[in-house]
């Protein structure tokens, strides 16, 4: 196993075994209850969203400031990319649970199928964030599923539902740091196409 692999492992499963100890002892001692199932999934969706952030802001801040916290951010944005796939796996379990010990609750089919789409795109950019599966992808390819995966990410978590969640305080929570996130990509672009022309 590569040194790359091991930490990969490393963090995957270290994230997982943390959150997820942390949730069910949360859930203990508050009480398993809707309410309390829906406090979790909110708090992971938070954790998951920061992961995304700092990986979609590594490369242009290293490309706008060009220090060592922003080269190590870059070196090290596949394992954040790997706790974000942790993080999101706990996420997935306790949407599991909610379903499963909260009976009258509804799934429309149309929120399992784009839910099951995202994920497999997910799972695809964590099996492809190891050695093996990467070479064999291709480079190309690969570039096109995380490029997918990060614009479906922005979807997930940045895109309004409806005129009532765009309205919601707390969906600026998520769409102020994805606006900055983008702002930065912007700005790194452009100077970059300043200096090759």
């Amino acid at each position: 196993m590569s040194r790359n692999d091991k930490r990969n492992w490393q963090v995957l499963l270290g994230v997982m075994a943390v959150l997820g100890a942390i949730s069910a002892a949360w859930l203990a001692g508050k009480g398993l209850t809707d309410d309390n199932l829906r406090i979790t999934l909110r708090r992971t969706a938070q954790l998951a969203f920061a992961l995304y952030i700092v990986v979609l802001v590594a490369r242009p801040l290293q490309q706008l400031l060009r220090r060592d916290w922003t080269a190590a951010l870059l070196r090290n944005r596949r394992l954040v990319g790997v706790a974000f796939a942790a993080v999101m796996t706990v996420h997935l379990g306790l949407i599991a649970l909610r379903f499963g010990t909260q009976p009258g609750l509804e799934y429309p089919l149309s929120s399992l199928i784009v839910g099951a789409t995202v994920y497999a795109v997910f799972y695809g950019m964590l099996i492809t964030s190891f050695d093996a599966p990467k070479k064999a992808m291709g480079l190309k390819a690969w570039k096109t599923l995380h490029r997918t995966g990060l614009v479906l990410a922005a979807a997930v978590f940045a895109a309004p539902r409806s005129f009532e969640h765009a309205t919601d305080p707390d969906y600026y929570n998520y769409a102020i740091p994805f606006a900055v996130a983008i702002a930065l990509r912007v700005t790194a672009w452009l100077r970059s196409r300043r200096r090759d022309s």
